[in-house]
């Protein structure tokens, strides 16, 4: 399409859109900076900062102190009169959390709970602590965000199955707590919705192709492939965890035996130590006991490295990424494990393409990718890409 038949209603949001997108990416800019970083004119930068000023994604800021002549106020993602909230649904603890537009989680609403086995359960407890946090607050809540595991179609808002976590199974927690709180509220499978933290605030800042594991609960996998995060035909897209590696072996979640998650996790970790001790212990617990000694476990953990190893070079072969982050526990056991994990990886990816993938662990968490699925979403509702 010509830049002449697109309606001027739709130029506007996409300028509005880059403006908002190179805030994120830059952080506090003045308008003469997103003038020249944007390569937009001023007076079309002023009208879109208008427009995000007045949805409250924008504030500005004191100008700089340390600049000759009349320095013009910065513009900073809203961090004082709006907020967002992110709902984290995981198999042994929920967070909810609150934080600014920038990502900056403000630690001191933090609610935790133990994960119910029924969702009537769960759902009362989530509306409560997101309900409890809105109320709490001076700032307006542009949004909710939610992060859970499983099959979750992202068009319809609904968990379809979810091996780790089968309360939730055909219920849409997007749906109750829009109900509870008339906030908008939207849910991201939590291995996409980490991908998506990591491209914002994390280690994938301004990378366009690469690709993030998950091996703490359970396995999953989001990738960013030219800049767009992979869906496929329903967006469910990323679930190495259950392909079948030991057709024999333990069973998943899922219902089959031997998945990859069932050896090549935090989870699978905890698991396998525990059936040789008789006691039953968190994943939590075992990361923390081997990280100070307290615990020796070489067999289980080489067994965990060597299918963590199969993992990630079946990644590096299918989607040459030029950046493979891993989130979990088990690389922070010790500063050893992440180098034979990729010393092993390196024994079976292919060579061109482990080459050119650099491999390490990444740096946000699952409430950080609970903010990032509404603060994406947000950016869409603001306008479509420039690019597009």
């Amino acid at each position: 399409m010509a830049s002449s038949d697109i309606q001027p209603g739709l130029l506007r949001k996409m300028t509005v859109r880059r403006v908002l997108e190179c805030l994120q990416q830059l952080g506090p800019l003045s308008r003469a900076d997103l003038t020249r970083e944007t390569g937009i004119s001023a007076p079309t930068v002023s009208k879109a900062v208008a427009d995000l000023l007045d949805s409250g994604l924008l504030e500005e800021g004191a100008a700089p102190d340390n600049v000759l002549g009349r320095p013009g106020k910065r513009l900073q993602l809203a961090q004082d009169r709006a907020q967002v909230l992110g709902v984290v649904l995981d198999a042994g603890t929920c967070d909810v959390v609150a934080a600014s537009l920038d990502g900056a989680i403000h630690q001191e609403m933090t609610t935790t709970f133990a994960t119910p086995s029924r969702y009537d359960n769960l759902r009362q407890l989530m509306s409560d602590a997101v309900c409890d946090m809105i109320a709490s607050s001076t700032a307006t809540t542009l949004g909710i965000g939610i992060s859970m595991p499983g099959l979750t179609d992202e068009n319809a808002q609904r968990n379809l199955f979810s091996p780790n976590l089968h309360a939730i199974n055909q219920q849409n927690p997007a749906a109750d707590l829009f109900a509870a709180t008339g906030v908008t509220a939207i849910a991201m499978q939590d291995a996409r919705a980490l991908c998506m933290a990591e491209r914002l605030y994390g280690n994938a800042r301004g990378l366009h192709d690469f690709a993030m594991l998950d091996v703490s609960t359970g396995l999953g996998l989001g990738v960013f492939s030219g800049g767009e995060l992979l869906s496929g035909h329903n967006g469910f897209a990323g679930e190495l965890g259950h392909i079948t590696v030991d057709p024999t072996g333990k069973l998943c979640g899922c219902g089959n035996h031997g998945c990859l998650e069932t050896l090549a996790t935090d989870t699978a970790l905890a698991a396998m130590i525990s059936d040789r001790l008789g006691e039953r212990l968190s994943a939590e617990v075992v990361i923390e006991r081997l990280h100070n000694g307290e615990l020796q476990a070489p067999q289980e953990v080489n067994r965990v490295c060597e299918y963590l190893a199969i993992a990630m070079a079946s990644v590096i072969n299918l989607f040459n990424p030029s950046n493979l982050l891993i989130h979990g526990g088990f690389p922070s056991i010790s500063e050893s494990i992440l180098p034979q994990v990729i010393r092993m990886t390196q024994r079976r990816a292919l060579a061109p393409s482990f080459e050119r993938c650099e491999i390490k662990t990444a740096a946000t968490t699952k409430q950080l990718a609970a903010i990032a699925a509404i603060v994406h979403h947000l950016t869409c509702a603001a306008g479509p890409r420039v690019s597009d």
